[in-house]
């Protein structure tokens, strides 16, 4: 693993994101520092960036290269997001901070910022007809795609703070103010032609600030049980119930909404209404989140500069093997025991029934059914559930992680603690419950077939022979221990499957 640095002066922000990159396989952030300063303050279209705004930059600038320096960090990427080419002094700035840091800066035009969006999403979620929106405080980017080819980018120089602003000091209603820009968005839907790149069978796909904070006031009206904003899905419906919460909600510059927004109210509601006014374009739709943005599309690209030709196939394997690495776990022993677990899987399906739509939640938990170490050793398969469940995995729904976090830890039976499954009633029911016993029963063979990590055995057929299944290994070396191993599951098979079990 190399470790690297990346720096973004944003108009807001200027962030430092230290990651671990293994060239041409994976990459996984570490750690992550944001410096809130006002760089574009009172920039307009061919204004200047002002001295202060200079000085405080150079001044971070030179705090982020000693932290790199200390780590012994050398490859150090450092990005200007498309705000200073609005800039008269963009030249003299840009010579100013890197003469002082000692970085060379790469500016970003508003479409690398919109292409690295693009594949952070297309590279993390499993969404083929995507409508990924971006709110920005002055401008809104909408990225129409289908089966991973960019169908149309469009930029709208109206974003939450700015479309806030049209609507400060006016004695509507907070519900009448939502209304006004709302109607007043959808104007400029019209007039940038969005409305004909609406069309059913898209999902709209969430990003950015405004994202996470549409994100956090919908499971909090949804009183959703788990916090990953990666994934998490809402339908119309859905979404007309938060939005009929914070349409009456005050819109007022100098309040903030706790827990959810930390700006003004209005630029919370400027945002919400953007999103009102695209949503209203499609009558049935589901809205998915990301928190993945500008910073992971660079990151990967990086990484895995095969991405800039095509988004990569398996997404899910991707982040497993991002995982595997910041758990520190053996790539090929996840690798070999997952490969035993769906060999098993496929073998017993006339006996467990189980749809394939299982498989997933089965290579999550079988590659990282070790994650649980990161924490501590002696409660392994307890740290698993933690550890999976709070896991940005590619690819996977809320459902599948969740249940992937169980199976891991059921391997260890006295981990598991149904008062801890019924919290998540929403999401798993009596037949996922039958399932996760049965395939952590199938982990738990699957683990040790490869305990000694010597991959021995490279093949196995199933034989269901009245209250037996007989397991024929096919091997490479002796693999007596892996067998006796093996069969210390045979007790909880036989509660998960009413089968005794045999490995030969």
């Amino acid at each position: 693993m190399n470790k690297v640095a990346m720096v973004i002066v944003g108009a807001k922000t200027i962030k430092l994101i230290f990651a671990n990159c293994e060239p041409n396989k994976s990459f996984y952030i570490y750690d992550e520092i944001e410096e809130t300063i006002d760089v574009a303050v009172d920039l307009s279209e061919g204004g200047m960036i002002k001295n202060n705004a200079s000085n405080e930059t150079i001044k971070i600038l030179k705090m982020y290269k000693k932290m790199c320096e200390k780590q012994g960090i050398e490859n150090i990427y450092a990005y200007l997001t498309s705000f200073v080419t609005k800039a008269k002094n963009q030249i003299s700035f840009i010579d100013e901070i890197e003469s002082a840091s000692g970085l060379r800066f790469k500016l970003l035009s508003l479409e690398d910022e919109m292409t690295a969006t693009y594949m952070a999403v297309v590279n993390s979620l499993d969404v083929a007809r995507g409508i990924i929106i971006d709110v920005r405080e002055n401008c809104t980017n909408i990225i129409k795609y289908f089966r991973r080819n960019v169908l149309s980018q469009v930029n709208i120089p109206i974003g939450a703070n700015s479309l806030a602003q049209l609507f400060a000091n006016t004695d509507f209603t907070p519900q009448e103010t939502h209304e006004q820009m709302v109607d007043f968005f959808k104007t400029q839907l019209v007039e940038y032609d969005i409305n004909e790149e609406f069309v059913d069978g898209f999902k709209f796909v969430c990003v950015g600030k405004m994202g996470k904070t549409l994100y956090k006031m919908a499971t909090k009206v949804q009183k959703y049980p788990l916090d990953i904003e990666h994934n998490y899905t809402i339908n119309n419906v859905e979404y007309d119930k938060v939005y009929n919460v914070i349409k009456t909600l005050e819109v007022d510059s100098t309040k903030r909404i706790k827990g959810i927004f930390n700006d003004g109210a209005d630029v919370f509601a400027g945002g919400m209404s953007i999103y009102k006014a695209i949503f209203d374009l499609l009558s049935e739709y589901e809205v998915t989140f990301t928190p993945f943005n500008i910073t992971e599309g660079l990151l990967l690209n990086l990484a895995l500069p095969v991405t800039l030709e095509k988004p990569i196939t398996d997404i899910m394997q991707l982040s497993l093997d991002s995982l595997s690495s910041q758990y520190k776990c053996s790539k090929s022993n996840g690798a070999k025991v997952c490969e035993l677990a769906v060999l098993i899987f496929k073998q017993l399906k006339v006996l467990h029934k189980l749809p394939r739509t299982y498989l997933k939640s089965l290579r999550i938990a079988s590659t990282l059914y070790r994650s649980g170490e990161v924490i501590n050793f002696s409660n392994l398969y307890k740290n698993n559930f933690n550890v999976i469940l709070s896991s940005a995995i590619y690819g996977a729904t809320h459902k599948e992680q969740l249940l992937a976090a169980f199976i891991a830890q059921n391997v260890d039976v006295d981990a598991f603690n149904l008062a801890d499954w019924v919290r998540y009633k929403e999401l798993l029911n009596e037949e996922d419950l039958d399932a996760m016993k049965k395939l952590s029963a199938i982990l738990s063979i699957a683990i040790g077939l490869d305990i000694t990590e010597n991959g021995s055995i490279t093949d196995l057929f199933c034989d269901v022979l009245g209250d037996s299944v007989i397991m024929k290994t096919t091997t490479e070396n002796d693999v007596e221990f892996e067998i006796k191993y093996a069969l210390h599951s045979s007790k909880n098979f036989k509660k998960a499957f009413n089968k005794y079990l045999e490995i030969l």
